[in-house]
């Protein structure tokens, strides 16, 4: 995806600056012999040069050094001397004689593009800024100085002067938008978001097709919690380009939190309407129909993406979820199928699928598919998850630890798991690490209700601290009051302490939440039972039966009325 950010790519000085120290012209003006003391000067400092072009440095500085000596008010003598010391990597010595260079030339540019290099090296940056900012005054225009002070003043974080020096430029270009968007960027950065936005806002007045500033300007806006700016500067970039990335998302999100579908549709219509092929528009009304169960509209606009292979895998999935909510499970299968097979790595095709091949009582090929789904996704936490309860369904607990106790490992607060593996050990009566997993995660998550319902009913099913688990279930109703699986554990819990109208209560209601559980509707049998109602007990054993087939205990209770 494109960002749209500015960012200046600082060369460093040591490149911007060798050309500084490389060859120079010599400029006779300031060496054009007058006396013998200045054809000596010239002679030696000609010879120096000469062997400047050799690279023989040590020699040239022994010519310039024997130039000092009959003209010591030369500042080319002096530069050539310190541009040789500098080569040499002696950077003290070399602004001794820069600073006297700079005496008798106190404008010239290359003795101050020296001094600010030297004075980096000796890492004396506020000398170093001193000498490049004067430069800047006499050559507002120098590229490389402009990078070089910009690079000093923020790795100095001088914020301030960072910003004086964008305006300084941006008097010196005032077509030249690039630095009053670095003017807004460091605004930004040292949170003058008010400064910040008024700059953003002269720049895109200037000019209503720069992206960059529109896209800064539409974030500076989301930061400021203005959604409604916000959406109308994303829509003027949709404007100008209908496939920006991140204006497509940002605005789509910025409605979805609203849940304005409306305006959703509205905005994606629109670039539809202008260009058929955006297909990232096509996916964002898909997933737009499809959160307002207008299925057929999203498989209509979803359809066409199947053609491109960049976006093929999400229209695979949405089209995938489409038929799953309306329980078409085997045109589901297809797209999860081929979701998997075009992205692999797409955890939610593995997750389907087996949901579907679950709800079809397909026990193998829902093994089948985690086992090759982990050899892929070896460390997600759900399909562990879900192999470890698929085994722990299949009767094979003790295989089950391994997969639950690896997610865990991995995500030690993640409820799911952690209630997986607690069943896991009461199945198989290892109480003492399901209460203490129980108890770790309770002091944790205290008011986490899933957690207190299953705790509760762990110990109800043990006849153990039945004040407890009264307390636990209550508890996690008070937080999801129409819960059915908690319902049924405070009837349940009722019912074990003889309370059997109370328990009617709860299970009943339980099952006009649940009704497709088995374990429910026996326990609305069993309290049938003890309120003497046999042919109540007897329908409800039998509906449960149908359910659960293979229940030998709830036969035999059948048989025995």
């Amino acid at each position: 995806m494109k960002k749209y950010l500015f960012i200046i790519l600082f060369v460093p000085l040591f490149i911007i600056l060798s050309c500084g120290v490389s060859r120079q012209t010599v400029k006779s003006e300031n060496l054009i012999p007058q006396t013998d003391n200045d054809k000596r000067a010239y002679e030696h400092y000609f010879n120096g040069a000469l062997l400047d072009f050799e690279d023989d440095y040590e020699g040239a500085l022994i010519e310039y050094y024997q130039a000092l000596l009959y003209d010591s008010t030369s500042s080319q003598i002096y530069k050539a001397i310190a541009r040789n010391l500098m080569r040499l990597q002696k950077y003290e010595s070399a602004a001794q004689y820069l600073e006297k260079s700079l005496k008798y030339n106190p404008h010239d540019e290359e003795t101050l593009t020296y001094l600010g290099e030297t004075y980096y090296n000796l890492k004396d940056y506020d000398k170093s800024i001193f000498y490049y900012e004067r430069l800047l005054s006499i050559d507002p225009y120098n590229s490389s100085l402009q990078n070089n002070l910009i690079y000093l003043y923020t790795q100095l974080n001088l914020s301030d002067r960072l910003l004086n020096f964008y305006k300084k430029m941006m008097a010196a270009y005032p077509g030249d938008n690039e630095y009053a968007l670095q003017y807004a960027l460091t605004c930004l950065k040292l949170k003058k978001l008010d400064e910040a936005e008024t700059s953003l806002q002269r720049l895109v007045a200037s000019d209503s097709t720069n992206i960059e500033a529109l896209v800064i300007l539409g974030n500076l806006y989301e930061a400021k919690k203005d959604t409604v700016n916000a959406a109308n500067t994303y829509q003027k970039i949709l404007n100008v380009d209908p496939f920006q990335e991140d204006a497509l998302m940002r605005i789509y999100r910025i409605y979805r939190v609203q849940q304005d579908w409306q305006k959703i549709e509205n905005v994606y219509k629109n670039i539809l309407d202008r260009d058929t092929t955006n297909n990232q528009a096509r996916l964002i009304l898909g997933e737009t129909y499809f959160i307002q169960e207008k299925r057929d509209d999203a498989k209509n606009v979803l359809l066409p993406v199947l053609k491109s292979a960049e976006y093929r895998p999400t229209a695979h999935e949405l089209l995938g979820r489409i038929y799953f909510e309306q329980e078409n499970y085997s045109q589901a299968k297809e797209y999860f199928t081929k979701l998997t097979e075009e992205n692999p790595r797409n955890r939610y095709g593995w997750i389907f699928l087996v949901v579907i091949y679950n709800r079809e009582n397909d026990d193998q090929k829902s093994l089948q598919l985690l086992q090759q789904s982990l050899t892929i996704l070896p460390e997600d936490v759900d399909l562990l998850g879900m192999y470890g309860s698929k085994l722990s369904e299949l009767g094979r607990d003790q295989e089950a630890l391994k997969p639950l106790e690896r997610a865990l490992k991995l995500d030690p607060e993640n409820i799911s798991t952690i209630s997986s593996i607690a069943a896991v050990y009461d199945k198989i009566k290892m109480w003492q690490e399901s209460d203490s997993l129980y108890e770790q995660a309770l002091y944790k998550f205290p008011d986490n209700a899933l957690l207190l319902n299953n705790y509760s009913y762990s110990l109800i099913q043990r006849n153990i601290r039945i004040d407890e688990a009264f307390d636990m279930v209550t508890k996690a109703l008070e937080i999801d009051p129409d819960n059915g699986a908690y319902l049924d554990t405070k009837g349940w819990i009722l019912y074990k302490m003889g309370q059997y109208q109370d328990a009617l209560h709860y299970i009943q209601k339980a099952v006009d939440q649940r009704e497709d559980s088995a374990e429910v509707l026996e326990h609305l049998g069993d309290i049938y039972l003890k309120l003497n109602n046999i042919p109540e007990a007897k329908k409800y054993w039998e509906k449960a039966l149908d359910k659960d087939p293979l229940n030998t205990d709830l036969q035999k209770k059948i048989q025995n009325l």
